[in-house]
């Protein structure tokens, strides 16, 4: 048996009852080639529920503890995607390996990639990591353990582990090809029928290098699913689920070539892609399919656009903002609920900057309509080894906490005159800007019941009894008929917790 864990990600706003993707994508390729043997997806924040308290969480762990002393895997598989996710998998790892040290664990995704080092400096819990995309390596490593060897082993490509004080790490491996990907197995989840919503990727990979994303890290080149592969995985995953919203995993999507299958099986897919990429014109033709439009803006200033990478020169960005604005207009048009991605106080900004980005979006604004739009705008984050990180070290004046990789990193002085509390003061005046129609908080709760919700707001006591797991309700649920009960919810909690929603990120974390 072998065990693939989707870890607890520590930041309330990460805890959506999340299809874990890459681990299936991973698990089904290895499923494929060794069909005889048995692999186990489990997704805690689904399968285990979300803790609301440490006693939950205790009782979360013990709970998967007890079932790894009785499947007794040969090896543990975690996913670490996300930044938020790098402590609570760090944890899990050290959890398991004091419950079973002959328990083999190894880590992929983009965190344990980019930061392996300072993994295997913070706990000698995780055996190996998987540098980049995971299909190959993963049915390597299992086959290894299947045999009773070690996959520390020089000839698997994209691994990295430390042994007697050294780092080893085997030769870069070639990108994967998609020709092979394996069908989607939904029979490896736990509970298939409790997605609400199904996470898929059309192509992996980015062309386009910002200088904030990680994407570069693991896929600088677009590949592209083959069309083939995509309509067997889509018609597999209607069968076999009760999802109605497919939410497009992609760096960048432009496959509207098969928005006609979506339409043929009751599907909508939401979708985020580039503001110089999509063509305005697809967007009345693809309008009963789209359930939300998604833009990642991140500002309306040309010298923002090119410190972050984003733009190449004037031209282009006078493109990209006006190719943004046609965007926007025919989605308003044709009532289709818009997310546009924002970042405030990036290493360099001046107050100038930010007032640019706030007249773009008041002019946006003067063309909202039914759908409904929302300015996700944040505060900038600055972690080690990217290459933003090498660009806020290099400007004299911009101060940020240089936490680490673990920490939060926020640039609290972008430029010499410019304060983080001038920063937070446009971020809630952008915001303040959506417009959240009746659509577009239908579209939101569907696809992320608990968006910027406090962690107390969800131990509040208008929360009926059915959203947790027992009485004591230190674990939320995030199955069936307990989300239907939440989200009818979810209006009256964001008014009373409007004043936290928004809050910096650090104020929504959970904490214990």
């Amino acid at each position: 048996m072998i065990f693939f864990i989707e870890p607890m990600s520590k930041s309330i706003s990460m805890y959506v009852p999340a299809y874990p993707l890459p681990l299936i994508e991973i698990a089904s390729f290895v499923q494929s080639n060794m069909p005889g043997i048995a692999i186990n997806i489990v997704s805690i924040s689904m399968d285990y529920g979300l803790p609301l308290t440490m006693e939950g969480k205790e009782q979360i762990y013990q709970e998967l503890l007890e079932e790894i002393s009785e499947i007794k895997p040969r090896g543990i598989g975690i996913s670490c995607t996300a930044i938020a996710q790098a402590e609570e998998t760090i944890q899990l790892c050290e959890l398991i390996k004091n419950h079973d040290p002959d328990i083999f664990i190894f880590l992929g995704g983009y965190f344990p990639t980019i930061y392996y080092e300072e993994i295997f400096s913070r706990t000698q819990a995780v055996d190996l990591i998987v540098i980049g995309e995971g299909e190959v390596p993963a049915l390597e490593i299992i086959k290894r353990l299947e045999c009773d060897k070690n996959p520390l082993d020089e000839n698997i490509p994209g691994l990295a582990w430390k042994k007697n004080g050294y780092m080893h790490l085997t030769k870069k491996g070639v990108r994967f090809d998609l020709n092979n990907k394996a069908l989607l197995n939904l029979e490896l989840l736990r509970y298939p029928l409790a997605y609400d919503i199904l996470p898929y990727a059309f192509s992996r990979g980015c062309p386009y290098h910002c200088n904030f994303c990680m994407e570069q890290f693991i896929r600088p080149i677009r590949k592209k699913v083959p069309s083939k592969i995509i309509q067997k995985d889509l018609r597999n995953l209607a069968l076999h689920t009760k999802a109605h919203t497919l939410l497009v995993s992609d760096a960048l999507f432009k496959s509207f070539n098969q928005f006609h299958l979506l339409r043929s099986i009751g599907m909508k897919a939401n979708f985020e892609t580039r503001c110089d990429v999509l063509d305005p014109s697809i967007i009345p033709e693809i309008a009963d399919v789209c359930g939300m439009l998604a833009l990642g803006f991140e500002s309306a200033s040309y010298s923002t656009l090119k410190r972050m990478g984003k733009v190449r020169d004037r031209d282009h960005y006078q493109y990209y903002v006006s190719n943004t604005i046609a965007i926007f207009k025919e989605a308003v048009k044709n009532q289709i609920p818009v997310t546009i991605f924002m970042i405030a106080g990036y290493p360099g900004d001046t107050e100038e900057d930010l007032e640019k980005s706030l007249i773009f979006a008041k002019e946006l604004s003067k063309n909202s309509g039914k759908g409904g739009h929302i300015f996700k705008i944040g505060e900038c984050n600055v972690y080690p080894k990217t290459k933003i990180y090498d660009l806020t070290v290099s400007l004299p004046d911009v101060v940020f906490d240089d936490d680490g990789v673990f920490g939060d990193n926020i640039v609290r002085q972008p430029s010499k005159n410019l304060d983080f509390e001038t920063v937070l003061a446009y971020m809630t005046e952008i915001f303040s800007l959506s417009n959240n129609t009746p659509k577009m908080q239908r579209t939101v709760l569907n696809m992320m019941p608990f968006f910027r919700l406090p962690a107390h707001a969800l131990s509040d006591e208008m929360i009926p009894d059915v959203c947790f797991r027992d009485n004591n309700r230190e674990i939320f649920d995030v199955q069936g008929k307990s989300l239907v009960a939440f989200r009818k919810l979810v209006p009256g909690l964001t008014k009373k917790y409007k004043k936290w929603m928004s809050a910096q990120r650090s104020d929504r974390t959970l904490q214990f």
